[in-house]
């Protein structure tokens, strides 16, 4: 039984509390209320600049927004540039390769012909005279008298 008032004491505590905080609010909300014409109208500039300078963000973001749009379409563009070189560049590199591997086979089949393209790339064929061997020289000079 002892517990049942406490328990009823805590009841109208709790209510008494509850209608103490509404009378405070609602003392506080009269309060604001009467607040003056001047303050009021300091609030709605205030809040007119704040407008304002938000629509000029939202106008300045815009702005920026279509130039990063323009510069992502010029960098789509040099990607798309980018890509077809890559791949014309690897159909030349492929064909490259799969000419030097003929080019190997080709003179593991002819080890004469291999010995005589190793002394032609180890000389300097540009020299004049000649830096190759007289053997190798495919004209050879013709003395005619």
């Amino acid at each position: 039984m002892c517990w049942r008032v406490r328990a009823g004491t805590n009841a109208v505590l709790g209510l008494i509390l509850v209608a103490g905080t509404a009378l405070w609010a609602a003392s506080s909300a009269m309060a604001q209320d009467q607040l003056n014409p001047e303050e009021l109208n300091r609030k709605y500039q205030d809040a007119l600049a704040q407008l304002r300078a938000a629509q000029d963000r939202r106008n300045e973001l815009t702005v920026e927004n279509e130039k990063l749009t323009a510069r992502i379409a010029e960098l789509e563009k040099q990607l798309t540039e980018a890509q077809r070189q890559a791949a014309a560049l690897a159909e030349k590199s492929f064909l490259f390769r799969s000419h030097y591997a003929a080019w190997q086979a080709f003179l593991r089949r002819y080890p004469q012909l291999a010995a005589r393209w190793k002394l032609f790339i180890e000389s300097n064929p540009l020299a004049q005279p000649s830096d190759l061997p007289e053997w190798l020289d495919p004209h050879p000079p013709t003395t005619q008298g």
